[in-house]
């Protein structure tokens, strides 16, 4: 997988590449605008009808595992549905959102949110579990204590997501950039507060 991913990088630049000699990307260029970047179009002009079905079939069998794992985070939510129910009710609620543009275009932007908001729950996972002992706190202290809301991990969270969000928006970084240090700031502060919290 790790191969044929690396590869279809490498294929999407040299697309990207022939792209750029188009009229179309010329016209962007001499106006001093980056050009769009779409597959269809891309692989359209790279090979014609041959570079939309390799699109078609690059995108199913990328959307497969995708669209079982959605299947199984909405039958957590709908449990009296089977897997085969909830994975068609989740490839088709992506069909109809695929179909509008202004939806689909917007998808990375919403990845790195998300995938930023979620970062920062794994970094308290994983500072937890190895730096538990050295920084003298208990392990999984909420259930130890039986708390409903720690407020060690929300106070790291909301700190780290807060500081870097605003670096985000000032400075026009795109959010994938900042996940990491967010992520080690999250980390390094929940150990803080639950060190000071659990005394």
């Amino acid at each position: 997988m790790y191969v044929g991913h690396y590869m279809a990088w490498i294929a999407a630049a040299l697309l990207y590449a022939v792209y750029l000699k188009s009229p179309e990307a010329i016209s962007f260029l001499n106006n001093g605008e980056a050009p769009p970047v779409a597959p269809g179009s891309l692989a359209y002009n790279a090979i014609r009808v041959f570079g939309i079905i390799a699109v078609v079939l690059a995108g199913w069998t990328t959307a497969n595992p995708t669209i079982y794992r959605a299947g199984l985070a909405f039958q957590a939510i709908l449990p009296k549905l089977s897997t085969a129910k909830v994975t068609i009710l989740a490839g088709s609620v992506a069909t109809i959102a695929g179909l509008f543009p202004a939806f689909a275009m917007k998808l990375l932007g919403f990845v790195a949110l998300y995938g930023f908001i979620l970062a920062s729950f794994g970094a308290i996972i994983v500072f937890e579990h190895f730096f538990y002992k050295k920084v003298g706190i208990v392990k999984n202290y909420a259930e130890v204590a039986s708390l409903s809301f720690n407020k060690s991990v929300f106070w790291a969270w909301a700190i780290s997501f807060g500081v870097f969000y605003f670096i985000s928006v000032q400075f026009d970084v795109f959010l994938s950039f900042v996940t990491l240090p967010a992520w080690f700031l999250c980390g390094v502060l929940f150990l803080i507060f639950s060190k000071y919290t659990q005394k």
